[in-house]
Protein backbone atom coordinates (compact mmCIF):
# COMPACT_ATOMS: atom_id res chain seq x y z
CA UNK A 1 0.00 0.00 0.00
CA UNK A 2 1.27 3.34 -0.83
CA UNK A 3 2.59 5.67 2.24
CA UNK A 4 0.20 8.44 3.11
CA UNK A 5 0.68 11.66 4.51
CA UNK A 6 -1.61 13.24 7.07
CA UNK A 7 -1.05 16.34 7.68
CA UNK A 8 -2.76 17.74 11.38
CA UNK A 9 -4.10 21.23 10.93
CA UNK A 10 -5.54 23.62 12.82
CA UNK A 11 -5.63 26.37 15.67
CA UNK A 12 -3.54 25.99 18.84
CA UNK A 13 -5.40 23.73 21.26
CA UNK A 14 -7.90 22.52 18.45
CA UNK A 15 -7.38 19.23 19.89
CA UNK A 16 -4.45 18.35 16.93
CA UNK A 17 -1.79 16.45 19.30
CA UNK A 18 -4.86 14.03 20.24
CA UNK A 19 -5.98 13.68 16.88
CA UNK A 20 -2.70 13.00 15.79
CA UNK A 21 -1.53 10.35 18.31
CA UNK A 22 -4.60 8.58 17.57
CA UNK A 23 -4.26 8.79 13.65
CA UNK A 24 -0.49 7.68 13.73
CA UNK A 25 -1.89 4.43 16.43
CA UNK A 26 -4.83 3.68 14.42
CA UNK A 27 -3.39 3.54 10.80
CA UNK A 28 0.01 2.14 12.38
CA UNK A 29 2.07 5.56 10.87
CA UNK A 30 5.03 7.31 12.14
CA UNK A 31 4.48 10.46 14.22
CA UNK A 32 6.47 13.32 13.25
CA UNK A 33 5.48 16.19 15.81
CA UNK A 34 6.74 20.16 15.68
CA UNK A 35 6.51 20.68 19.36
CA UNK A 36 8.41 17.64 20.01
CA UNK A 37 11.32 19.05 17.53
CA UNK A 38 11.17 22.67 19.55
CA UNK A 39 11.24 20.65 22.60
CA UNK A 40 14.18 19.35 21.13
CA UNK A 41 15.68 22.64 20.29
CA UNK A 42 15.08 24.01 23.03
CA UNK A 43 12.16 25.99 22.08
CA UNK A 44 8.80 26.72 23.88
CA UNK A 45 5.90 27.84 21.33
CA UNK A 46 3.78 29.32 23.70
CA UNK A 47 6.33 32.18 24.36
CA UNK A 48 6.96 33.10 21.12
CA UNK A 49 9.01 31.72 18.24
CA UNK A 50 10.43 34.06 15.94
CA UNK A 51 9.73 32.54 12.20
CA UNK A 52 13.13 31.91 11.38
CA UNK A 53 13.35 28.86 14.03
CA UNK A 54 9.84 27.65 12.94
CA UNK A 55 11.15 27.47 10.01
CA UNK A 56 14.12 25.97 10.36
CA UNK A 57 11.77 23.48 13.11
CA UNK A 58 8.93 22.62 9.60
CA UNK A 59 12.52 21.94 7.42
CA UNK A 60 13.53 19.25 10.35
CA UNK A 61 10.41 18.04 10.11
CA UNK A 62 9.90 17.58 6.13
CA UNK A 63 13.59 16.16 6.46
CA UNK A 64 12.22 13.46 9.14
CA UNK A 65 9.09 13.43 6.58
CA UNK A 66 11.37 12.29 3.94
CA UNK A 67 12.98 9.65 5.29
CA UNK A 68 9.88 8.30 6.71
CA UNK A 69 8.32 8.00 3.43
CA UNK A 70 11.43 6.65 2.36
CA UNK A 71 11.09 3.87 4.53
CA UNK A 72 7.22 3.19 2.71
CA UNK A 73 5.77 4.03 6.15
CA UNK A 74 2.91 6.71 6.46
CA UNK A 75 3.44 9.55 8.22
CA UNK A 76 1.46 12.02 10.59
CA UNK A 77 2.60 15.28 10.74
CA UNK A 78 1.70 17.14 13.73
CA UNK A 79 1.92 20.90 13.40
CA UNK A 80 -0.67 23.74 13.34
CA UNK A 81 0.04 24.13 9.58
CA UNK A 82 -0.91 27.55 9.75
CA UNK A 83 0.14 28.81 6.14
CA UNK A 84 -0.81 27.35 3.12
CA UNK A 85 3.03 27.68 1.86
CA UNK A 86 3.51 25.00 5.17
CA UNK A 87 0.83 23.12 3.81
CA UNK A 88 1.58 22.79 0.31
CA UNK A 89 5.86 21.99 1.45
CA UNK A 90 4.35 19.10 3.14
CA UNK A 91 2.30 17.86 0.14
CA UNK A 92 5.42 18.49 -2.05
CA UNK A 93 7.67 16.48 0.04
CA UNK A 94 4.58 13.41 -0.27
CA UNK A 95 4.54 14.14 -4.25
CA UNK A 96 7.78 13.82 -4.79
CA UNK A 97 7.99 10.51 -3.21
CA UNK A 98 4.93 9.26 -4.81
CA UNK A 99 2.84 9.11 -1.74
CA UNK A 100 -0.76 10.12 -1.12
CA UNK A 101 -1.04 13.30 0.96
CA UNK A 102 -4.37 14.67 3.12
CA UNK A 103 -4.73 17.44 5.47
CA UNK A 104 -7.27 16.49 8.53
CA UNK A 105 -8.27 19.77 9.50
CA UNK A 106 -9.34 19.69 13.54
CA UNK A 107 -12.26 22.75 13.08
CA UNK A 108 -12.78 23.03 16.88
CA UNK A 109 -14.62 26.53 18.43
CA UNK A 110 -12.73 29.39 19.72
CA UNK A 111 -15.13 28.97 22.70
CA UNK A 112 -13.46 25.31 22.99
CA UNK A 113 -10.33 26.50 22.52
CA UNK A 114 -10.82 29.14 24.87
CA UNK A 115 -11.87 26.68 27.78
CA UNK A 116 -9.25 24.31 27.04
CA UNK A 117 -6.79 26.97 27.18
CA UNK A 118 -8.46 28.33 30.93
CA UNK A 119 -8.01 24.66 32.12
CA UNK A 120 -4.66 24.37 30.77
CA UNK A 121 -3.86 27.87 32.40
CA UNK A 122 -5.26 25.89 36.41
CA UNK A 123 -3.60 22.27 35.84
CA UNK A 124 -0.70 22.30 33.13
CA UNK A 125 -1.03 19.67 30.65
CA UNK A 126 1.11 21.19 27.96
CA UNK A 127 3.08 24.26 28.06
CA UNK A 128 1.12 27.43 28.20
CA UNK A 129 0.45 29.70 25.00
CA UNK A 130 0.69 33.04 26.40
CA UNK A 131 -2.26 35.58 24.95
CA UNK A 132 -0.30 37.43 23.04
CA UNK A 133 1.04 34.86 20.90
CA UNK A 134 -2.33 33.10 20.52
CA UNK A 135 -4.20 36.32 19.76
CA UNK A 136 -1.38 36.78 16.90
CA UNK A 137 -1.58 32.87 15.52
CA UNK A 138 -5.17 33.81 15.42
CA UNK A 139 -4.62 36.71 13.20
CA UNK A 140 -2.24 34.88 10.79
CA UNK A 141 -3.72 31.66 10.37
CA UNK A 142 -4.68 30.72 7.09
CA UNK A 143 -7.42 27.87 6.52
CA UNK A 144 -7.58 25.44 4.50
CA UNK A 145 -8.85 26.62 0.82
CA UNK A 146 -11.74 24.60 -1.26
CA UNK A 147 -9.08 23.31 -3.57
CA UNK A 148 -6.67 21.89 -0.74
CA UNK A 149 -7.69 18.12 -0.48
CA UNK A 150 -8.75 18.32 3.62
CA UNK A 151 -10.77 16.50 5.68
CA UNK A 152 -12.99 18.41 8.12
CA UNK A 153 -12.92 17.15 11.84
CA UNK A 154 -15.10 18.97 14.15
CA UNK A 155 -14.85 16.47 16.99
CA UNK A 156 -13.89 13.04 18.31
CA UNK A 157 -17.26 11.34 16.68
CA UNK A 158 -16.07 12.61 13.26
CA UNK A 159 -12.40 11.56 13.44
CA UNK A 160 -13.58 8.26 14.52
CA UNK A 161 -15.95 8.10 11.84
CA UNK A 162 -13.07 9.31 9.33
CA UNK A 163 -10.87 7.10 10.43
CA UNK A 164 -13.15 3.75 9.94
CA UNK A 165 -13.76 4.81 6.59
CA UNK A 166 -9.77 5.46 6.46
CA UNK A 167 -8.48 1.54 7.22
CA UNK A 168 -11.67 0.24 4.88
CA UNK A 169 -11.45 2.46 1.99
CA UNK A 170 -9.39 4.50 0.04
CA UNK A 171 -7.21 6.63 0.71
CA UNK A 172 -8.42 9.97 2.19
CA UNK A 173 -11.88 8.41 1.70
Amino acid sequence: MMPIVYAMCGLAFSGKSTAARLVAHELGAELISLDAINHERGLRGGDGIPDAEWERTSLIAMERLRACLGRGRSAVVDDTFSHRFLRDRCRGAAEDRGCGFVILFVDTSLEVIAARRRANDRNPTRHRVRDEVFAEHCARFEFPAPDEPFIRVGGQADLRAWLAREKDGPPGA
